[in-house]
């Protein structure tokens, strides 16, 4: 079977971990450096460690391109980059799509709903792994996580991607993408806004019961938002259903969501999220497309969302003193 042409615009943590899974099952692909002193850094080997602790070397010199130097339209154009970027990444990228061919959008948040022009041209990636940067500059994968893949206007991608990806990432195809994608936004509202709030590790904000009050509350906001817009509710593999964990309808009894939320920081004590190290590094977060996304759409439903207000007006805050 004929691979298609894949790229990738833009690398970080989510996109090595795809990249990774590529070059083990020798699928070709190309990366489209936007600047010179980016490309010359990337020929330098990345060191990848997976959750079977194993670690590979990434050689990545023969796959790299400039964006502007780039001719051979592609099938797929994965973009890497943070929400506030996608606009000028898309256009950057559009010269380099095949007439059928799709970017795939893996940032967190409903980025999908912000190109409403270019739906047709879109297929929605959901994460369900954590990967991180460490100390020495190496990746390291700490769970095994899937990918969900979803086409924007509702059609389930290729199913040539299980074989691109597996065995290194499970791979979901949907026509579901929104359920999955308000669901991992409602976790990102947690694990993300809420820890960046209090410039946490998630052992810190789950180990304490204030706190997961409010995370708990948070999730009970976003489901009355997901109920009014009779969105289902997808769950990503190894997470857990907000359903559950917020008030309300299906709610667990509140000593268990207390419970399932002090196992999570416990797990994953050390752990601080990508907004989190955002704040450590005195960058921008992404808060106003998680908390801040759900903030719009509540405004335009009437739902009163204070505790992502709050969360979001904190992060701002600490922003504000970079």
């Amino acid at each position: 079977m004929k691979s298609p042409t894949i790229a990738f615009c833009g690398i970080g943590s989510v996109t090595v971990t795809i990249l990774h899974a590529l070059y083990q099952n020798g699928i070709p692909f190309t990366i489209l450096c936007q600047d010179k002193t980016r490309m010359e850094n990337l020929k330098t080997p990345i060191r990848f460690k997976g959750p079977n602790q194993k670690t590979t070397v990434l050689n990545l010199t023969n796959h790299l391109q400039m964006v502007d130097s780039a001719t051979m339209p592609f099938d797929y154009i994965f973009l890497g980059c943070k929400n506030q970027s996608l606009e000028n990444y898309t256009t950057n990228t559009k010269h380099l799509l095949q007439a059928d061919g799709k970017w795939i959008f893996i940032q967190n948040g409903l980025p999908e709903n912000h190109f409403l022009s270019l739906r047709d041209k879109i297929i929605g990636g959901v994460v369900g792994w954590n990967t991180q940067v460490l100390s020495d500059g190496s990746y390291y994968q700490s769970n095994v996580g899937s990918l969900i893949l979803g086409d924007a206007i509702g059609k389930k991608p290729d199913p040539s991607w299980h074989q691109f990806l597996e065995p290194w990432i499970p791979v979901v195809l949907t026509e579901r993408l929104q359920g999955f994608r308000w669901h991992k936004l409602a976790i990102n509202a947690i694990i993300n806004g809420l820890a960046a709030s209090k410039q946490s590790s998630l052992g810190e904000l789950f180990l304490n019961w204030k706190s997961r009050n409010e995370a708990i509350e948070i999730l009970s906001e976003i489901k009355k938002i997901m109920k009014k817009l009779q969105v289902e509710e997808e769950v990503v593999p190894g997470s857990f259903p907000i359903q559950k964990l917020g008030d309300g309808e299906n709610a667990l009894p509140k000593w268990i969501r207390h419970l399932v939320l002090i196992v999570l920081g416990l797990k994953y004590f050390k752990i601080r999220t990508s907004m989190v190290q955002d704040l450590d590094h005195k960058r921008k977060t992404e808060i106003n497309f998680i908390n801040g996304e759900v903030i719009q759409v509540a405004k335009s439903l009437g739902v009163p969302v204070p505790f992502n207000e709050k969360v979001v007006s904190a992060v701002i805050r600490l922003e504000k003193n970079f």
